[in-house]
């Protein structure tokens, strides 16, 4: 009767340490999601402090264009709103898709923008604000792929956790532990 027990106790004692290991691996597989958005987030800041210094720099030359600033700063902060919401609820879908769509909002007025700061080089060649418009297009640029890059690392990390918590045996235990499954972007 002893060894039944003893079998009984080793067996829920491995059981136990598998579902603290699986518990443990998805806490850090999340772990590197939020990273991962740590970066992009780093990313989007850079890029919004560029295209804040270009709006800046241009804002008189470009009176006209006082309504595709405007945008430029209206679609940046529901951008950066948006994903201070996927920060916050730790990368669910909606939210993820919500700062995706905030993503595609913001690139009509910053292509409007460029576009016109292109047609007009005097803009950055003649104007006395011209140097710090030059600085603030290239930070622009460099700040592209910086999150282009990130973005790849960030759906690597949600694909491995996704797949983590969707394969069996860990599949029983990530839905009761509330783990759920996260956006890519």
């Amino acid at each position: 009767m002893t060894s039944h027990w003893l079998f009984q106790l080793v067996l829920l004692a491995v059981l136990l340490a598998w579902v603290v290991g699986a518990y443990n691996r998805l806490v850090r597989l999340r772990a590197a999601i939020l990273s991962a958005w740590e970066q992009i987030v780093a990313a989007l800041v850079k890029r919004s402090e560029a295209m804040a210094a270009v709006a800046d720099a241009v804002r008189e030359p470009l009176v006209a264009e006082a309504a595709t600033l405007q945008s430029l700063a209206d679609a940046d902060a529901k951008q950066r709103a948006a994903a201070d919401g996927v920060r916050q609820a730790r990368a669910r879908i909606a939210d993820v898709s919500l700062w995706v769509t905030a993503e595609a909002g913001l690139a009509s007025p910053a292509s409007r923008l460029r576009a016109l700061i292109e047609l007009q080089p005097a803009l950055v060649h003649e104007s006395e604000q011209g140097p710090q418009l030059a600085a603030a297009l290239a930070a622009w640029r460099e700040a592209e792929p910086r999150i282009q890059f990130a973005r790849q690392g960030f759906n690597d990390a949600v694909d491995r956790y996704n797949k983590a918590i969707h394969q069996v045996p860990t599949r029983l235990i990530a839905s009761p532990l509330g783990f759920r499954s996260a956006g890519r972007v």
